[in-house]
């Protein structure tokens, strides 16, 4: 009896051992970011006609926040990673990405947005665990990307992408 006993609290140590080391190895959920994350430049992998660049939406950030692309064809992929709707907008600017126009509500006015900026385009419309993706033709310089789903652009959802 003393035995088993002994087996069973060892096997219990097992298993608690084994969950820690899993809890430890698993994947951020994406709720924070650190400095160097945002600082990260995104991969963008090489494919014919173009070139893939990944930036994860979440709740309310993009990482990498300041990516970098290769002008011409790219693709941009947008998984959400967060808990509600997200989307990707994207203008051509040297603009600050903080001090874009906005309306009264703190959403980005794209109107105002539109008379001193190019629209690139956007990936609209990403639900939780969802993955959207658009092609984009870019051309080098700087450019800025926001959600402006309500309320997000004021959390701080937005970025740069800087194309060379």
């Amino acid at each position: 009896m003393k035995a088993s006993m002994h087996r069973l609290f060892g096997l219990a140590a097992l298993l608690a051992l084994a969950a820690i080391f899993a809890a430890g190895c698993g994947s951020d959920d994406g709720t924070t970011t650190t400095e160097a994350e945002n600082e990260t430049t995104a991969a963008a992998e090489g494919s014919p006609g173009g070139s893939t660049l990944v930036i994860k939406m979440g709740d309310f950030f993009f990482a990498p926040k300041d990516a970098t692309a290769q002008a011409g064809s790219t693709k941009i992929e947008a998984p959400n990673e967060g808990s509600v709707e997200h989307e990707l907008v994207l203008f051509k600017t040297n603009m600050d990405p903080a001090d874009l126009p906005t309306e009264a509500n703190g959403e980005v006015d794209e109107e105002k947005l539109d008379e001193v900026a190019e629209e690139a385009g956007e990936i609209a419309d990403v639900e939780p665990g969802q993955t959207g993706a658009e092609e984009f033709d870019l051309k080098p310089g700087k450019y800025v990307m926001f959600c402006n789903l309500p309320g997000h652009y004021a959390q701080g959802m937005y970025g740069t992408v800087t194309v060379e």
